[in-house]
């Protein structure tokens, strides 16, 4: 596809997790999955499965902060921003988000830490415990996001669709005064 195939690999405590995507069985489908390896690459267990509508936009770069939680960056999936789901928006998608995932869990549900992003293509976490995230935008701008506290009260929201980066291109329920502003974006 597109954007497919294996996305990201991080080590901890000599277990590896993997983000990758797979067609389904009807060759449309499209999902986005991290999977947990033991230290020999032994399939331990799927983490997060996550279906998309198209081959692009899925993210995956994954990460551990300080604390030992695990993050990915997932994208919206490559839909129009007209799109009138608006999924990035809604915090009962996982699409268009960043997530926050305690793997020392048995059966563990992801966190929105960030929600808003169109394509969350690359995350970071600094020694300070910030996180860096570089978001494809749709025509105009490519924007950089620094998240401050990984532990927020609510999720970030960083916008999109209703902006690209500073821009406003949807008519919508937020002001940009809602949402975090980039720390760099060009065009």
């Amino acid at each position: 596809g597109a954007e497919a195939g294996l996305l990201s690999v991080v080590i901890r405590e000599d277990l590896f997790y993997l983000s990758y995507t797979i067609k389904g069985k009807d060759d449309r489908s499209i999902y986005l999955l991290v999977d947990e390896y033991s230290e020999s690459l032994g399939k331990i267990r799927n983490i997060l499965t996550i279906p998309f509508p198209t081959d692009s936009h899925h993210g995956g770069t994954l990460v551990f902060d300080r604390a030992g939680k695990l993050y990915v960056s997932v994208g919206d999936g490559g839909v129009s921003p007209k799109d009138p789901h608006h999924e990035a928006q809604s915090l009962n998608s996982v699409r268009g988000k960043i997530l926050r995932i305690d793997v020392t869990q048995v059966d563990p549900a992801p966190e929105i830490v960030a929600y808003g992003l169109r394509n969350p293509w690359k995350i970071s976490i600094d020694s300070r415990n910030r996180m860096f995230i570089g978001d494809v935008g749709f025509s105009a701008k490519e924007s950089v996001y620094l998240i401050e506290n990984l532990y927020p009260d609510r999720p970030y929201n960083l916008g999109w669709p209703v902006f690209e980066g500073t821009t406003r291109i949807l008519k919508g329920r937020i002001e940009f005064s809602d949402t975090l502003p980039p720390i760099y974006e060009y065009k």
